[in-house]
């Protein structure tokens, strides 16, 4: 029997050792790369046709720090065959790509403000939406300010764009498509809301929160068919997030792990790093704890809580167990650590919520 091992063990040591230097062949490094190409480029791309859905691919959970598990806030909806992204961080883009998400089905950006680690990506959305087959403008719609996103990204990227057509060729970038539009609007109170799309069974609806300093951050709200999710945008814990948010199928709200923050603000201060502290101090007094969250989806009666802009990092384990801890106590069962690639799918005439990865 000892022998049998032996033998089977030395087999695999001479096949390992054979495939190695086979990989050193040219001729079979080409085959590979042959192969492994086609089985990229063939392979399903997302499905964003479906007319009776509301689907979400979540194309960045992450927040404005460095974080190589989370791009920046992104998230796609596909309502109808409809797709918008909301907010356009940075690497959401390119998360899409690796997806294999159709950027060219892309139409829009709703911005629920404009800090910078939700507008960064802008640049990244327009070029490889364009690139990959959108033949109309990109539309933004947004608080004002919006304008000076869309017009200052297009001028930014004039250089390139002519590039880009005089190189490839009208019929691969569609001239009129390098155009960005923009809409902006304010909703007038926080009793209010405004119907920023309306098309059908298609309806999307702004709502104030509260992001001090801020006048105007938003949330939204999506309704398509009996279906419906609510996104918070970056807040603190907010009512308003109860009222214009009741009874959606999915709430997407922002969160900060408070007890992690207040560890890295105390590292921060004993290593004389009172600056970036003092960001952070600030930062923790305009958003959202888990537990908060939690409290809000339940009494929205929210059906699927799914956590975003999930700052900060958490590269350690114990990070997470930290970041969650009290949240079964207020919510035993709903609740999602969102990340990226997370798929979320509504079929329409039905109570049903399929999630998982993409």
């Amino acid at each position: 029997m000892r022998r049998v091992l032996l033998w089977g063990a030395g087999a695999i040591v001479v096949l390992v050792g054979v495939v190695a230097i086979g990989l050193r062949v040219p001729a079979v490094q080409d085959v590979v790369l042959e192969r492994g190409a086609n089985a990229v480029v063939s392979s399903d791309q997302a499905d964003l046709s479906d007319p009776d859905s509301l689907t979400l691919i979540f194309c960045g959970t992450g927040g404005p720090f460095p974080d190589p598990e989370r791009a920046g806030p992104c998230t796609l909806v596909a309502a109808g065959g409809r797709v918008f992204l909301v907010d356009s961080g940075t690497g959401g883009a390119q998360r899409l790509q690796q997806l294999r998400v159709p950027m060219g089905q892309i139409e829009g950006v709703l911005y629920t403000h404009l800090h910078s680690d939700h507008i960064a990506g802008l640049g990244d959305v327009a070029m490889n939406s364009w690139a990959g087959g959108r033949t109309s403008p990109l539309e933004l719609y947004g608080p004002p300010g919006v304008e000076n996103l869309a017009n200052g990204t297009f001028s930014a990227f004039g250089i390139d764009s002519k590039s880009r057509i005089d190189h490839h060729g009208e019929e691969v970038f569609a001239p009129q498509a390098q155009a960005i539009n923009s809409t902006a609007f304010v909703v007038p109170s926080r009793d209010e809301v405004v119907t920023v799309i309306e098309d059908g069974d298609l309806k999307i609806t702004a709502f104030k929160v509260d992001h001090v300093p801020l006048e105007n951050a938003y949330g939204y709200r999506i309704d398509f068919k009996d279906r419906s999710v609510v996104f918070s945008g970056d807040t603190v814990r907010d009512q308003n997030m109860v009222r214009f948010g009741a009874d959606a199928d999915v709430m997407v709200h922002e969160v900060m792990g408070m007890a992690n923050i207040h560890t890295i603000i105390g590292a921060l201060r004993d290593n004389g790093q009172s600056a970036t502290a003092k960001i952070l101090t600030d930062a923790s007094e305009v958003h959202t704890s888990p537990v908060d969250a939690a409290e809000v989806a339940n009494e929205a009666n929210a059906e699927l809580l799914i956590y975003n802009h999930i700052v900060p990092p958490m590269p350690l384990g114990v990070m997470e167990d930290i970041f969650m801890r009290g949240v079964s106590d207020v919510r035993s069962e709903g609740v999602v650590l969102g990340y990226d690639g997370l798929r979320v799918h509504l079929p329409a005439g039905s109570n049903e919520i399929n999630y998982g990865a993409l």
